[in-house]
């Protein structure tokens, strides 16, 4: 028979996946797959290419935008955000990409780019022009009303970079007294781990004629009020998979990560990680 303290060297990872801009456009690949033209061939091709987005940002923007934004902030310095999906043949896909006048991360302008995003003009590399791609990058301006125009501060170096994860993040019952993100992190993980080893139904083992190291992962999301959503597993057995939905499902609320106080989502992947002894005993010789 398997006992639950055969649980007792489960190995836990808490990955933190910021999902706070619901309304940002699907990532058909990461931002660091794409590539924009000669940057192919400098030493930091990636560094290179968000440079060249933001340039190009610039470039895109009107006096028109000056006027829009300048009526619609008080603020001296804002920031554009730009996201970016490409089909297999380099052109622009709308749907997938967008353009927005921040003021702060959780506060966008309701303001349009008067110039169809279709128009935005930039050059992929060849290996980026043959498949789905996506890159992101953003852009501090300042706003100088007397000449209407923008200033671009590529050299910016903001309080908190935009979209870098949450301020505070989220914070489980019993790890109230954490005071960085690293140490919640490690409080949560301590928690959740006891949680599962006490909740998982280890009878399953038995049940589904199991040995060896069995891995299970989980992704679900903290909402905004702090409670595990979306829940989804892969599992070597849709037993198992069924078991760690069930035992996720059952979680404490917790207090939602935020950023400028405002309660957003984030994502979690949870793999798990335990060994069943096979019940069988071996032949002696």
């Amino acid at each position: 028979m398997i006992h639950k303290k055969l649980l007792t060297g489960l190995l836990f990872c808490l990955t933190i996946v910021l999902n706070a801009q619901t309304d940002a456009p699907k990532k058909p690949i990461t931002a660091e797959s794409t590539v924009v033209k000669d940057c192919q061939y400098e030493e930091e091709i990636y560094e290179c290419s968000r440079e060249k987005l933001q340039r190009a940002t610039f470039a895109f923007l009107t006096p028109s935008d000056v006027l829009n934004v300048a009526k619609s902030t008080k603020q001296e310095i804002i920031f554009v955000n730009m996201s970016l999906a490409t089909d297999n043949e380099g052109k622009i896909v709308k749907e997938r990409s967008s353009l927005k006048f921040h003021e702060t991360e959780m506060k966008a302008l309701a303001v349009e780019p008067t110039t169809p995003l279709e128009d935005f003009q930039i050059e992929l590399a060849p290996v980026s022009q043959k498949q789905n791609s996506y890159i992101a990058s953003h852009l501090f301006l300042k706003i100088d009303r007397e000449n209407n125009i923008f200033i671009p501060l590529y050299d910016h170096i903001p309080e908190r970079v935009p979209f870098s994860g949450p301020e505070i993040g989220v914070i489980y019952p019993g790890c109230q007294k954490a005071t960085t993100n690293k140490e919640r992190k490690r409080c949560m993980a301590e928690k959740i781990s006891a949680f599962v080893g006490e909740n998982f139904n280890t009878r399953l083992g038995k049940k589904l004629k199991l040995d060896g190291i069995i891995r299970i992962y989980v992704v679900f999301k903290i909402n905004e009020q702090g409670k595990a959503v979306e829940i989804r597993s892969r599992a070597p057995h849709p037993e198992l998979e069924k078991e760690a939905i069930r035992v996720v499902r059952r979680l404490p609320r917790m207090q939602p990560a935020a950023i400028e106080g405002v309660s957003v989502n984030v994502s979690y992947t949870l793999p798990i990680v335990f060994k069943i002894k096979s019940s069988r005993k071996r032949r002696k010789n």
